[in-house]
């Protein structure tokens, strides 16, 4: 539950000073201090108060989110994330948090922003684990934002019916990178006064998504609202699981002339040791079907692969079209590595992999 915010019980926890550094900030005429600690509180009041009305708005949200951060968490925080040695210098010469809070802001809202997520990150406690994923490097999680996007819009539309936007902010942090995606919710009316009259306005709201992924533990956290199943398909975003999904298949398009396309290897790894492993291997097939079918014949069904994640999957393509260049191999290593050059069957099979939310837009491995 948010707490009620009281902007002169704010105010009086800043300095007269500092908060004429945040009125410059927003090019409003500094007030004049006094020996009297109620005057000074009652004069920063008045000019918030003397603002325009979306200026005096947004003055009024960016002290409420100062709030937040004005903890001894958020100041550590922002100790973390802030390279600005001259910054963190001023910040320990301050009163109190509050006034460090605010001198961040003023000084460097990108620091601030990023300080504010990290203390968020570590507060929050209904993150859910999964363990033994890949140990990918930072620089290769950075590129999944895009994909990520995707996935998200197209399974919150077909699951849910709503997300038909989605953004999403990274934050990369010493140990770990942060997704935090905002998908649209529902549309929703709410009633508000403007002077003396009701009104009614129909607006989208967003809803959050957070995946964090530790790059050196091979680590993903997700927090949601979601119950069990559904965190299952949002962690699945992050790997190859959905090949498993009975509701994926190997669509293609006609004009593309793809012959056939299949699943012709699989790897499993043990979700909580990736040296435990089971491959599964075809050297013909028909879409999914095939391997499957050898799947059954190894006993390896859901219920015994629930402790297990698609690590590795190799998709191989025949086309009618490019002569002796019509068969492509794709390889993907969890989660969403591929590789493709510029030849021209080599890129139709990247299209198709990427239809299938399987892999972001990065080269690696393939034949």
């Amino acid at each position: 539950m948010a707490r009620e915010f009281f902007l002169a019980d704010f105010l009086r926890q800043i300095d007269v000073e500092v908060f004429n550094q945040y009125l410059e900030s927003k090019s409003i005429p500094a007030i004049t201090a006094t020996d009297n600690d109620e005057n000074n509180v009652q004069a920063m009041v008045k000019a918030v108060e003397s603002a325009s009305g979306d200026t005096k708005e947004q003055i009024v949200q960016e002290l409420m989110v100062v709030r937040e951060l004005a903890t001894e968490g958020g100041v550590n925080a922002i100790n973390e994330v802030a390279k600005d040695k001259e910054l963190i210098e001023l910040l320990s010469k301050q009163e109190n948090n509050q006034n460090r809070a605010l001198v961040c802001l003023v000084k460097n809202p990108k620091v601030f922003d990023f300080a504010l997520t990290l203390k968020t990150l570590v507060s929050t406690t209904n993150f859910y684990t999964r363990n033994g994923l890949k140990k990918v490097s930072a620089k290769e999680v950075l590129k999944r934002k895009k994909t990520l996007e995707l996935e998200l819009q197209s399974y919150l539309q077909s699951n849910e019916g709503r997300g038909a936007n989605c953004q999403i902010d990274i934050y990369q942090f010493s140990d770990r990178v942060c997704f935090i995606a905002y998908s649209e919710d529902h549309p929703n009316t709410y009633l508000f006064f403007e002077n003396t009259s009701l009104k009614r306005q129909v607006h989208t709201p967003s809803f959050q998504t957070t995946f964090v992924y530790y790059p050196e533990d091979g680590v993903i956290q997700l927090s949601t609202r979601a119950g069990y199943q559904k965190r299952q398909k949002l962690f699945d975003l992050f790997n190859l699981n959905k090949i498993l999904d009975p509701e994926f298949t190997l669509a293609t398009e006609p004009e593309d002339q793809i012959e056939a396309v299949f699943l012709s290897q699989i790897r499993f790894d043990y979700k909580y040791n990736n040296k435990r492993r089971t491959i599964v291997q075809i050297d013909e097939g028909e879409g999914l079907e095939t391997m499957f079918k050898e799947m059954s014949f190894r006993n390896l069904s859901a219920k015994s692969l629930q402790y297990f994640d698609v690590y590795q999957a190799t998709f191989k393509f025949r086309f009618k079209q490019f002569g002796r260049s019509n068969r492509v191999t794709m390889q993907l290593t969890m989660p969403d590595r591929d590789g493709l050059d510029e030849t021209e069957p080599k890129q139709l099979a990247r299209k198709y992999i990427e239809k299938w939310g399987l892999i972001n837009d990065e080269d690696s491995e393939t034949s």
